[in-house]
């Protein structure tokens, strides 16, 4: 007669299949995290950008070119000319504002003379982290004389070159 071995798992070979997943998880998720929270930041990087020009195009729509702008003051150009057009949640102070998509606008500076340009900080996911420049907040010139939007400083520069993707080398900075 023929003895029939019953074929099944122990539970040894489970609990080490358990630990194995385990270990290998442990070790995929944080690098998982980061290159989502890259590739998400990038994006909103370049969403910011795109609402910016889009603002600008819509004000010289509606104002005429924008060389052409009358305003006494930064807050003056910038509440007259950029904030109508960002699609506001709420004003925080005559300098910044947040918008609907959680986006928080701000200029913090202007220079006056042959060159109108409005230097305008935008920290893409609120007080929500890093809150670091170059990772979550970027800024951008918005020139009215040559009637454009472009990046600003160095890590926004850089992001906008490599497409609005982060590189490791950018992150890591």
């Amino acid at each position: 007669m023929f003895l029939k071995k019953l074929k099944a798992i122990s539970y040894v070979e489970v609990v080490l299949t358990l630990v194995i997943v385990g270990v290998i998880s442990a070790l995929a998720i944080p690098s998982l995290k980061r290159y989502s929270q890259k590739t998400e930041l990038g994006v909103l990087a370049k969403k910011a950008y795109l609402t910016l020009n889009e603002a600008m195009d819509m004000s010289i729509i509606e104002n005429g070119p924008a060389y052409k702008w009358t305003y006494t003051s930064i807050s003056d150009s910038f509440n007259k000319y950029i904030v109508p057009y960002l699609k506001v949640a709420r004003k925080i102070s005559t300098l910044e504002v947040l918008t609907k998509d959680n986006m928080k606008f701000s200029c913090n500076t202007a220079t006056i003379g042959s060159k109108v340009i409005l230097y305008v900080r935008v920290d893409v996911n609120n007080d929500k982290g890093p809150n670091e420049l170059g990772k979550d907040i970027f800024v951008f010139s918005v020139n009215f004389t040559e009637s454009k939007v472009t990046p600003n400083d160095a890590a926004t520069k850089k992001l906008f070159e490599n497409n609005w993707k982060f590189t490791d080398e950018l992150w890591n900075k």
